[in-house]
């Protein structure tokens, strides 16, 4: 198993990709704390996994807020003991609109979950790794944070910061034995596309028709690609951008 014995904490892991992640990482041998902003949806992650032999408990944090992010790292130690993984995946999208017409308190709204909550995040995920000698980050960006998309100015803006903020505390972290690498997943079928699939499918084909793929990405395999940089076998990879977008970003 490739997390066995460790602990992993991964952040709105109510549904879609998180929930991918979390269960990704229970069914390799992890001991996971399952975090999202909905309390009814992280205790079904939770008891989901632990219907399946999984071990996982359920924590409620608004990753927007610095003390709820120090109570929820001090909850997965105070529970097991110590946190070796950490997927910080919470965040959100924006509307489509020009820049010129997007509210401020919109833009503030996205930059504040998508970005300082990740900040927070690896603050207190980071402390808590250098008392148990090491552990992995890995952060959750888009190809949105690799390219333009005009209409979602503040999303694109979010994950592109996420990218640097990676990269720049990798490099501060890996003397430490911290290894903190970031995955940009292309649309995947999560709740919100599920429900575009169901009623706009014209738009639901236009997403497809332009992954050379021709589909779109399940969670699971944005959940093996993270399970596979939270693990040993991805011990020389440090500040990596690892794109998972069935091929929409070759150039």
């Amino acid at each position: 198993m490739l997390l066995k014995d460790k602990v992993a904490l991964v952040t709105g892991a109510g549904q879609g990709i998180g929930e991918a992640v979390a269960k990704c990482y229970a069914k390799e041998g992890a001991k996971v704390v399952v975090v999202d902003i909905n309390e009814d949806t992280a205790l079904k992650v939770a008891n989901d996994i632990k219907k399946v032999g999984g071990e996982a408990v359920s924590f409620v944090a608004d990753v927007t807020k610095a003390e709820e992010v120090e109570a929820m790292v001090k909850f997965a130690v105070d529970t097991y003991g110590k946190l070796d993984v950490a997927c910080n995946n919470a965040g959100k999208s924006s509307a489509t609109i020009n820049l010129v017409d997007t509210p401020v308190e919109n833009f503030n709204e996205v930059i504040d979950l998508d970005v300082r909550g990740v900040f927070f995040c690896c603050k207190e995920e980071i402390k808590a790794m250098h008392e148990n000698g090491g552990g992995a980050i890995v952060n959750v960006s888009s190809t949105s944070g690799l390219l333009g998309n005009p209409g979602i100015v503040p999303y694109n803006t979010s994950k592109h910061a996420v990218l640097g903020l990676t990269k720049s505390v990798a490099l501060e972290e890996c003397k430490n034995n911290i290894r903190i690498n970031a995955v940009c997943p292309g649309v995947t079928e999560t709740p919100l596309i599920k429900n575009v699939r169901d009623n706009d499918p014209d738009t639901y084909q236009l997403f497809c028709t332009q992954i050379p793929l021709g589909r779109l990405a399940q969670p699971e395999e944005i959940g093996n690609v993270v399970l596979f940089l939270s693990s040993d076998m991805a011990s020389f990879m440090v500040g990596a951008t690892v794109v998972v977008d069935g091929g929409v970003t070759i150039e």
